[in-house]
């Protein structure tokens, strides 16, 4: 509501989004890294990610918008009071599943905008997977990215399935690592290659992620 009645650009909007997702995360004690190379302004991309919990959205949602320009979420989140048009002012795109027509007319608004030089961030899963590891990347990011030429990137989150498991109200206190793997160029690439883009992104995501876990249980007590 108070994205609703006061943020007057989207700037201002992510802003309160941002300030709001860093107190929930400092109250539940998780702090955010960020790694790899975000792209530039102005370079037309999508950047792909990978979700397991509501902690991970809190920290997308806290230290993504330097290096996003749009972004397409779930329109499940729609059943929150207020969310489309808070959404609508922060240029957050709600997917409709079980809508083709919808999607596709969300697609192409979305293309238009990578074409223009914005930096799109796609959940590739499609929803919050609720798992430790990478889940099935959906086509919706890849299409975009064909449709408009552009690379898609990577983008690896990891430590929020640990710290505020789906389903659980009971946070730790502890870390969550969000990397930017290497571009993967889309040139020459039509619809029909969409399903391969999907799991060649996903793949680049899980490699990232099972790096992570590594580490992890090197540097457990």
């Amino acid at each position: 509501m108070r994205i609703v009645l006061t943020a007057k650009t989207p700037d201002a909007a992510r802003r309160l989004i941002a300030a709001h997702s860093r107190r929930f995360l400092d109250i539940c004690q998780i702090k955010v890294t960020i790694s790899g190379t975000p792209p530039k302004a102005g370079s037309g991309c999508v950047l792909c990610h990978n979700e397991a919990s509501f902690a991970d959205v809190a920290a997308y949602l806290a230290v993504m918008w330097p290096h996003v320009d749009r972004a397409a979420g779930a329109d499940l989140y729609a059943i929150f009071p207020f969310m489309r048009a808070a959404t609508r002012k922060a240029a957050i795109e709600l997917v409709p599943r079980g809508n083709r027509a919808g999607t596709e007319r969300l697609i192409e608004k979305a293309v238009l905008a990578v074409k223009s030089g914005e930096r799109l961030g796609w959940g590739g899963e499609g929803r919050i997977s609720g798992q430790d590891g990478v889940a099935r990347f959906k086509v919706g990011a890849s299409l975009v990215a064909i449709r408009s030429q552009a690379p898609i990137i990577p983008v690896m989150i990891y430590g929020g399935h640990r710290l505020l498991p789906l389903g659980s109200i009971r946070a730790r206190r502890g870390e969550i690592h969000i990397r930017f793997g290497a571009p993967i160029s889309t040139t020459g690439l039509d619809d029909t290659d969409a399903r391969a883009l999907a799991d060649k992104t996903q793949a680049a995501t899980a490699e990232m992620y099972a790096d992570f876990k590594t580490q992890e249980g090197r540097i457990a007590p």
